[in-house]
């Protein structure tokens, strides 16, 4: 199944859903504390979220391919923001390349 939802969606899903999300370049990430219940686990691979095994955390690529970043840690060479600061920042433009 191919994932359509934009960032502004995936962004929205988190809001309304109260998720601990953070946008890191073009993806989002989300990390709980403990094991979510099986219905929000459900609800987010229904939304298009996959559980990323080897950094234990759920991952959405808002239509975005790319290559797995093997060697590195996304967060640690892509911009992070929180929800709430992109949000923002994607509500009221597009960001360039260079941005994120």
């Amino acid at each position: 199944m191919e994932n359509k939802h934009s960032i502004l969606e995936v962004l929205e899903f988190c809001s309304v859903q109260n998720l601990p999300a953070r946008v890191v370049g073009r993806w989002v990430w989300i990390r709980f504390d403990s094991k979510p219940s099986a219905e929000v686990r459900q609800s987010l691979k229904d939304f298009g979220f996959r559980w990323s095994r080897r950094r234990e955390q759920w991952a959405h690529n808002c239509g975005f391919a790319s290559r797995p970043a093997r060697s590195y840690r996304p967060w640690d060479r892509y911009r992070t923001m929180s929800l709430q600061e992109a949000s923002r920042e994607y509500a009221t433009s597009t960001p360039t390349l260079a941005s994120v």
